[in-house]
C-alpha cells in the first residue's frame, strides 16, 4: 500500500494498493525477522559437510592469478580457492584488494528502524507512506505482547532523524503517530531505535579476476520496496546457476564474465529507479509533492504499468 500525504497536513490524501493477486495467487513475499534468518542460515552451515565457518575472521589481502585466487585471513591463514565470492559489505575489502571502482550517492537522509504496536491490525499489509524527506514504511511483524505489530523504517534528513532519535519515548511515539496519518492509531514503540545512514552504491563491475561481487559488495540502495535482499538472491541464484552448469570451469573468466552480464544491467536499472522514488519520497515543496500524487494516480490507473511494476519488484521482468 503507497499512501501519499503530502498535502498541507499529514493525512492521507491518495491511497493505492498493489495487490499480490493481481498477478498470480501468491503473496508478494515473506518477512522474516533477523534472529531467525540468522539460526536458520547457522544450522544449515553446520549440516554441510564440505563448510567451514569463521565467525569473526575478516580479509587482509588478495591475490589472484589465472588459475587461482589466494586470499589471507585476519587471523594469519592463507585460502587457496579456484573463486572468491564477496559478501563483505558495502566497504568491500576485496572488491578495492581487486580494484573494482564503486560510485557512491549520498543524499543526506538517514533511516529509523525500529517495531512498535499499534491497536488496528495490519492485514499482512506493508504501507508506505510518503510525505517529505523520505518514506515511513510499516512492515507487518507478528503480534507482540497480543497487539499487532510492525516494524518501522523511517527516513529524514539528517538533522531531523538525530533529532527524533534523542526525542524522549513518549515525545517520540507522538511524533511518530503524526507521520504515521494515524492509519493504525497510536504507535507505541516495542523495540530499540537504531539509525543508518542512506546511500546508493554501484560496483562498476560484478566480476574481477577469480572474483565474484555479491549483496553489498556489489549494490546498495535506500530501503524502499524491499528490493536489498530480493537483489542479493538473485545475484546467488545466476552464480549458482553458472557454477553448476559448468563446474569444470568454477571461476574463470568465462563464467565471471557470464555473471556481470546476466546481473549488471538488471542492477543498474533497479539502483537508478530507487534513487529516483528516493528522491521524489524526500520532495519538500508542495507543487512537487502535488505533482508527485498525481503521478503516484496516472501510473496506478495504468493496470499494465501496475503489473509491470509489482513483477519488477519480484525480480519476474
Amino acid at each position: 500500500r503507497i499512501v501519499d500525504a503530502g498535502g498541507a497536513e499529514p493525512e492521507p490524501r491518495v491511497i493505492k494498493d498493489f495487490n499480490a493477486a493481481d498477478i498470480s495467487q501468491l503473496p508478494f513475499g515473506w518477512n522474516l525477522p533477523n534472529w531467525l534468518l540468522r539460526r536458520e542460515i547457522l544450522a544449515r552451515i553446520a549440516a554441510i559437510p564440505n563448510v567451514e565457518f569463521r565467525a569473526g575472521t575478516g580479509t587482509k589481502s588478495l591475490f589472484t592469478r589465472n588459475h587461482e585466487a589466494r586470499v589471507t585471513l585476519s587471523d594469519g591463514d592463507q585460502i587457496r580457492a579456484k573463486l572468491v565470492v564477496a559478501c563483505d559489505g558495502r566497504s568491500s575489502p576485496m572488491r578495492d584488494a581487486a580494484g573494482i571502482p564503486v560510485k557512491t550517492t549520498r543524499y543526506g537522509q538517514k533511516a529509523l528502524a525500529f517495531a512498535v504496536t499499534h491497536p488496528v491490525p495490519h492485514d499482512n499489509v506493508s504501507t508506505e507512506i510518503h510525505r517529505s524527506g523520505g518514506p515511513f514504511t510499516l512492515v507487518p511483524l507478528p503480534d507482540y505482547q497480543g497487539k499487532p505489530s510492525s516494524a518501522v523504517v523511517w527516513m529524514e534528513r539528517g538533522p531531523r532523524a538525530e533529532e527524533l532519535l534523542a526525542q524522549a519515548p513518549q515525545v517520540f511515539e507522538a511524533e511518530m503517530t503524526r507521520r504515521s496519518c494515524g492509519l493504525f492509531g497510536d504507535l507505541t514503540l516495542a523495540s530499540r531505535r537504531s539509525i543508518w545512514p542512506i546511500i546508493s552504491q554501484s560496483a562498476a563491475r560484478m566480476d574481477g579476476q577469480r572474483l565474484a561481487l555479491m549483496a553489498e559488495a556489489a549494490h546498495v540502495v535506500p530501503p524502499i520496496g524491499a528490493q536489498g535482499l530480493n537483489m542479493s538472491l538473485g545475484d546467488l541464484r545466476v552464480l549458482l546457476e553458472l557454477a553448476e552448469t559448468r563446474p569444470e570451469g568454477l571461476g574463470d573468466a568465462q563464467m565471471l564474465s557470464a555473471y556481470h552480464k546476466a546481473r549488471h544491467n538488471e542492477i543498474m536499472l533497479r539502483v537508478k529507479g530507487i534513487d529516483l522514488l528516493n528522491r521524489s519520497s524526500m520532495i519538500e515543496a508542495r507543487p512537487l509533492r502535488d505533482l508527485r500524487a498525481f503521478g503516484l494516480n496516472a501510473l496506478y490507473s495504468l493496470a499494465p504499468v501496475r503489473k509491470t511494476l509489482m513483477q519488477m519488484g519480484l525480480g519476474v521482468k
